[in-house]
């Protein structure tokens, strides 16, 4: 399974209107080695722009009845870079270019309920809780358009932060974009680094304290096309938890994390990070007071419960850190993991994640919308969720999800290659299911060696309790893998 500053694109749908967050991302500033020639004076490059994503709507029709909220605004799509100005700290900076983008938000039925997904980062999707049953799956896509606006930057300092504004020329135009970032060097994947919030949260992650923040996570390590191993990342946290705060109609909430990896030795290998905030969905401008069931829809809309992504890493034991915040509550969970490397063994079996959700897998646009290097957990055009929470109630869908590695020989005699599913009572090892020794040969197989499965476990006579689910691959010569495990609860 294959599996300089600017501020990332991101999007936020709102009943109505999406409205986009922006994280600072630095480019290239570094000296280039000579090369061998007369010249000995160093290449520089100076690469650093700012990208503000800008989402521009006309208010001209506007109106207010006693029979609407609140009329729809139209989004304006055909502005030129001469219709933009660009403001930082006060001062106009020359626009560079203008480009037109589409927001990385997705509106998801899953077989559960319906909810929003959007990105932030390459890899990473922020989920919202449930909004409403839905009695079917399908999923769409925001119609909204997002303005990439670049301009160079005043030189300052690292970690020196900015006020941005953007205006447009355009009689009736309601201009939305983010109004500040800071001058620090991250990665896209780790826009939190060399940030004060991200600085606390590593000061809470070294630290002994107690959490006040619940948070649930669950770790796997899946093949990608070489054999190697990326962990599939899931994070849960209760939405009524996270602190927000209403000035008259403006919802204030904001939500970070951060994942550190370690070595054996405690040393840091990698780490990631996230934010999503609401602070750019306040433009209601409907009747006054505010309809109380509508301002709950935009809690819940605009407040995110649920976080996945995904990690490279080579093999090796490690422990995988993660903390969530607020920005006032704080709470974190440590999980041991051991990435392994099937291409040189032959044969392996990957981590089994359990999952409550499946959708039906995105195409065309819809796969356009959400993060671009977060690679599905999918099978037969089926989409399956991570779940954090591995506490399933009776009357719940468990799903499982694993992945079996062939190497060339394997591959080729495919039709030898077994595997099998086992489930146990995690307490008196009672065995409660077996699915039998299946042939490998009867999946799809893909180039790589990398078989997908996937399945339910019933689970609806099961009692309450803890249980495991095993899985095992074999070959003809006798070749078996260690047991794979993953274990969940029975409420």
């Amino acid at each position: 399974m294959g599996r300089g500053r600017k501020l990332i694109v991101s999007g936020l749908q709102k009943l109505a209107v999406v409205l986009l967050l922006g994280k600072a991302i630095l480019a290239n500033d570094a000296p280039v080695p000579p090369a061998a020639s007369a010249d000995r004076t160093p290449i520089r490059v100076n690469a650093i722009e700012v990208v503000v994503p800008v989402v521009v709507l006309d208010r001209s029709h506007f109106r207010m009845d006693r029979d609407s909220l609140y009329q729809e605004d139209e989004v304006i799509s055909d502005l030129s870079q001469n219709d933009f100005q660009v403001f930082e700290d006060g001062m106009q900076r020359p626009i560079q270019r203008v480009a037109l983008d589409a927001p990385r938000i997705r509106d998801v039925r899953d077989n559960v309920s319906h909810h929003l997904e959007y990105s932030t980062t390459p890899r990473g999707i922020w989920s919202s809780p449930d909004l409403r049953p839905q009695s079917s799956m399908g999923s769409g896509v925001s119609p909204f358009n997002v303005y990439l606006v670049s301009y160079i930057p005043a030189p300052s300092l690292d970690g020196v932060c900015h006020q941005i504004k953007v205006k447009v020329k355009r009689h009736h135009a309601t201009v939305y974009a983010r109004e500040s970032y800071c001058n620090t060097a991250h990665p896209l994947s780790d826009p939190l680094k060399g940030t004060a919030l991200g600085g606390e949260m590593e000061r809470y992650a070294a630290s002994s304290a107690d959490g006040n923040l619940p948070v649930l996570a669950e770790v796997n390590p899946l093949f990608n096309e070489t054999g190697a191993s990326d962990l599939e990342v899931a994070v849960e946290f209760p939405w009524g938890a996270v602190k927000r705060k209403w000035k008259g109609v403006n919802l204030y909430a904001n939500v970070a994390v951060l994942g550190i990896v370690y070595d054996q030795d405690g040393t840091e290998v990698t780490r990631f990070s996230d934010t999503a905030s609401t602070a750019l969905w306040n433009f209601y401008r409907g009747p006054l007071p505010p309809d109380r069931q509508f301002l709950n829809d935009w809690e819940l809309a605009g407040i995110p419960n649920r976080y996945t992504t995904q990690v490279n890493l080579p093999p090796g034991n490690y422990q995988l850190q993660v903390v969530v915040t607020d920005g006032e509550k704080f709470g974190r969970v440590r999980r041991p993991l051991r990435v392994e490397d099937a291409s040189r063994q032959g044969l392996g079996v990957s981590g089994i994640v359990l999952c409550k959700r499946i959708q039906t897998l995105p195409e065309g646009q819809e796969a356009a919308a959400r993060a671009p290097q977060y690679v599905p957990l999918s099978g037969n055009g089926v989409e399956f969720s991570p779940a954090a929470d591995i506490r399933f109630s009776r009357d719940e869908h468990l799903f499982s999800f694993f992945e079996i590695y062939l190497g060339p020989d394997e591959r080729s005699a495919a039709t030898d290659t077994m595997f099998q599913v086992k489930l146990l009572n995690g307490e008196s090892g009672e065995l409660q299911l077996d699915a039998g020794i299946r042939p490998v040969a009867s999946a799809s197989q893909t180039g790589t060696g990398i078989i997908p499965f996937s399945g339910e476990i019933p689970i609806g006579n099961l009692p309450p309790g803890r249980y495991r689910l095993h899985v095992q691959a074999s070959d003809s010569t006798g070749k078996k893998t260690a047991w794979r495990e993953s274990s969940f609860v029975i409420r």
